[in-house]
């Protein structure tokens, strides 16, 4: 038995949908880094709001489609 990749979703098979959501969630980390040195920043209701929504855009896609797929079932060709 082989050992199962960070971006595999089974030996072998690569899983697009977790490299995005590394990327946008690297993304979102070096974006508030960088706003976080800007002279006027503020940690207001906008930057909370803003990092929430980021990691829904990032972590949902992958939760809907295992539930969709769980009361569903896999589509076959």
């Amino acid at each position: 038995m082989e050992k199962i990749g960070f971006f595999e979703e089974t030996e072998g098979v690569k899983s697009s949908t977790r490299l995005n959501s590394f990327m946008l969630l690297l993304f979102l980390m070096g974006f508030d880094i960088m706003l976080a040195q800007t002279p006027t920043f503020a940690l207001d209701y906008n930057f909370i709001f803003f990092n929430f929504v980021g990691l829904l855009g990032v972590f949902t896609p992958k939760y809907l489609h295992k539930l969709a797929e769980s009361k569903l079932g896999t589509i076959k060709n």
